[in-house]
């Protein structure tokens, strides 16, 4: 049943807000290490009260003994006139044989005469209603045996102490509400920044991701998330402007063929059912111009999957330099107008998908010819190992170069460049962007370098793969 209970109580803790449950926690913590000050402080003043009055009665024991014992006459005048507290009394019980006896104030008889010992003890007493402190002691003199006893009412202690039992209450009353109070003040602060990126995520919207939280100077945990949070509305920013501007680029592009195929369509649906060339050469635009945005597609479709965390590579092992041979064999083929020449330090392997790593190795062969300088285009491939693991291919060209300005943003999507930018320059600008896509999922990298008027150089980095991996 306790075990239950126990359970209740941490569920309903569990749902209680963090800031409740701050201030639940320090409150709590607050009020019972006041309340156990409180009871240390009562207890300790209790006690010294207790011995206080102890010292008092014991005092008072040894003043009538000396009196006594240097042949002072026992009176109760004489015995009265030895207490200066007027909360204490004294009582002596005269013994000179077994039936002699005389007694200084009898009314305080605690009913146990003739049992003291030889020593002071301390005792609690009961008479009329009132409480009493007493103490008493034996002592032989002069052939007579006196009971000397001391009184004491509780009545000032308790005073004292009920008095500041009231106190401690009210400190304490004050204290869990002032704890509390400190609490929910305390909470408000330190969840500030939360409640900040709460306020700024219901803020955000897709039209509208440039807010950002306030930074604590403070460099703790509520810094980071703060930081992190900002660092992640800044990414999804950039995310959504990449997307908008991906879709403006894609309907740009697809802009020109589909009103190519529309104004022939137009035409056909006018003239082309019976004039013969206009119909063949409508058919060849719409032929020519579907292809295009067939190809885009296709590309945009690969792009989209290839960023997709996971995508599944059919990876096989194979000779880099004998593909690239391959490849520089069909671009003799083609007729390229262009001097291409290829460098290799010994045989390397690697384990990937080899008609991606073609199509990554013709985008850059295509891009070092297109935008290859007319008078005399050069292309030079290098491959060696770079020590670290890796194979590096490069592609280098003397071509137009690319300018510093537009260097970080070629691997975007339909980037190509303002002045490049049209149907002059043959192409979609996706061409980059779907070979850093294959490197990416190959575990590689490409760095470039390029100047204006001088050419571009692209290192492509791929690990390498030994045979003897497989044994």
């Amino acid at each position: 049943m306790l075990k239950t209970m126990k359970n209740k109580i941490a569920e309903k803790f569990r749902k209680i807000p963090i800031g409740k449950k701050i201030t639940v926690l320090y409150a709590g913590v607050f009020t019972v290490a006041l309340i156990l000050t409180s009871i240390f402080i009562f207890t300790n003043l209790w006690y010294y009260y207790r011995d206080n009055s102890k010292k008092e009665l014991l005092d008072t024991i040894k003043k009538i003994e000396s009196f006594i014992t240097d042949g002072g006459d026992v009176t109760v005048e004489n015995i009265n006139g030895l207490i200066r507290d007027k909360n204490i009394e004294a009582r002596i019980v005269i013994k000179n044989g077994i039936d002699s006896w005389s007694d200084t104030n009898p009314k305080m008889n605690p009913g146990d005469d003739g049992e003291s010992s030889g020593r002071a003890v301390l005792k609690s007493y009961k008479f009329m209603g009132e409480k009493y402190l007493y103490c008493e002691k034996t002592i032989n003199y002069n052939n007579s045996s006196y009971i000397i006893q001391a009184f004491r009412l509780y009545e000032s202690e308790a005073q004292i102490l009920g008095f500041l039992a009231f106190v401690f209450v009210g400190v304490n009353i004050l204290g869990i509400i002032s704890a509390y109070l400190l609490g929910v003040l305390i909470s408000k602060k330190f969840l500030k920044p939360v409640t900040d990126i709460t306020d700024t995520a219901e803020k955000i919207s897709i039209s509208d991701l440039n807010l950002r939280i306030e930074v604590p100077e403070a460099d703790d945990e509520i810094r980071t998330l703060a930081l992190t949070f900002n660092d992640m509305i800044k990414r999804l920013e950039t995310s959504f402007e990449s997307q908008k501007q991906f879709i403006s680029d894609a309907s740009h592009e697809f802009r020109t063929p589909i009103a190519v195929i529309q104004g022939y369509a137009n035409l056909i649906s006018r003239w082309g059912k019976s004039n013969p060339e206009v119909l063949d050469e409508a058919i060849s635009s719409i032929k020519a111009e579907s292809e295009y945005m067939s190809g885009m597609i296709n590309q945009m479709l690969y792009l989209a999957r290839g960023e997709k965390k996971g995508t599944e590579v059919k990876r096989t092992a194979f000779c880099l330099n004998d593909l690239i041979s391959e490849i520089l064999k069909d671009f003799e083929v083609m007729d390229v107008d262009a001097e291409i020449s290829f460098e290799e330090e010994g045989s390397v392997y690697i384990l990937a998908e080899e008609n991606l790593i073609k199509q990554l190795i013709q985008i850059f062969l295509e891009n070092a010819v297109k935008y290859g300088k007319p008078e005399g285009k050069i292309i030079h491939l290098s491959l060696k190992r770079d020590g670290n693991g890796s194979v590096v291919l490069v592609i280098a060209d003397n071509g137009i170069g690319i300018s510093e300005e537009d260097l970080p943003r070629i691997f975007e999507r339909f980037y190509r460049g303002d002045k490049s930018r049209n149907k002059e320059t043959p192409g979609t600008g996706l061409g980059l962007s779907i070979a850093k896509t294959i490197v990416n999922n190959h575990g590689g990298k490409i760095t470039v370098k390029s100047k204006v008027g001088e050419g571009t150089a692209f290192s492509i980095y791929l690990p390498e793969y030994t045979p003897d991996e497989d044994k």
